[in-house]
């Protein structure tokens, strides 16, 4: 495969990652797409191909997905990013990619193209065949049911808040559930993923003061010495640590204030963890 080839697997895998929100199932529809591309022969557009491909695949994994059943909330797998102000950033968010959740395979497939990596819409129309007319219906009724008006792409950029997360975790190691309530918007929310492997909340977790003493009794665990900041999906979160393995990733979404609190526990969410490259 030609190194002009290989160059186009980080876009592929932004746009897998960013439909199935999994590094495990996107890492697996890029691969595909590419052992395809091998063997297709007499391809004009590698591009064109390889994103058609990986797109088709993504919606066959989502309309699979969809038709099982998940243990608790589902949170999308968490991947490490740095902290620069990347114009797809905020479309990495968790917050983001959960909201998209709201979308039809195909209305998910044919917004992400249009407005976060500007493929035209006839193009989307040749990836999700269909016309360029109901690709159009596609993204305007996608853009509906996210709220979005006029020409946002996404959804309002939340707050940078410096040595937030720092407070934080300083504020529920000492349990203090004073001091995290006034962190924690109003409705803030905890989205907790065991997936069913592990001990997890099976709801989500909504209201100040519940929120603060759940979080607050997470940090109570005593396996739970080894946390550090790092930056999760574009937002400000924390990463532990136990016998050098990672068995919590946690990110805050801040709006002001927190607004939501995302914790993945499930393993098979977490072996990946700053290894994916997901731009």
């Amino acid at each position: 495969m030609t190194d002009d080839v290989t160059r186009l697997r980080p876009r592929m895998m932004s746009v897998a990652y960013r439909m199935l929100g999994s590094v495990a199932d996107a890492e697996d529809a890029v691969q595909d797409a590419f052992l395809r591309y091998q063997t297709a022969g007499g391809v004009s557009s590698p591009e064109g191909f390889l994103v058609r491909t990986t797109t088709r695949l993504c919606i066959d994994r989502l309309r699979e997905r969809r038709r099982r059943e998940y243990v608790g909330p589902w949170v999308p797998e968490p991947v490490a990013t740095g902290g620069g102000g990347s114009p797809l950033a905020e479309s990495l968010s968790q917050a983001f990619l959960l909201l998209l959740e709201r979308l039809s395979a195909d209305e998910r497939a044919a917004f992400l193209l249009r407005t976060v990596f500007d493929y035209e819409y006839a193009e989307i129309g040749e990836v999700v065949g269909k016309s360029e007319a109901a690709v159009r219906q596609l993204v305007s009724r996608a853009r509906g049911r996210l709220g979005l008006d006029g020409d946002r792409r996404f959804p309002a950029a939340p707050a940078r808040a410096e040595g937030l997360a720092e407070r934080f975790v300083a504020a529920c190691r000492a349990g203090d559930v004073k001091a995290v309530e006034a962190m924690l918007a109003e409705d803030a929310e905890v989205h907790s993923d065991g997936g069913g492997k592990v001990s997890a909340a099976r709801v989500v977790i909504r209201g100040r003061n519940r929120v603060a003493r759940f979080v607050t009794g997470v940090f109570r665990k005593r396996w739970l010495q080894d946390v550090h900041t790092a930056t999760v999906n574009g937002e400000p979160g924390l990463v532990f640590r136990y016998d050098d393995a990672v068995v919590s990733v946690l990110s805050l979404r801040v709006e002001g204030d927190v607004r939501a609190v995302y914790i993945t526990v499930n393993p098979d969410k977490l072996g990946r963890w700053a290894a994916a490259e997901v731009e």
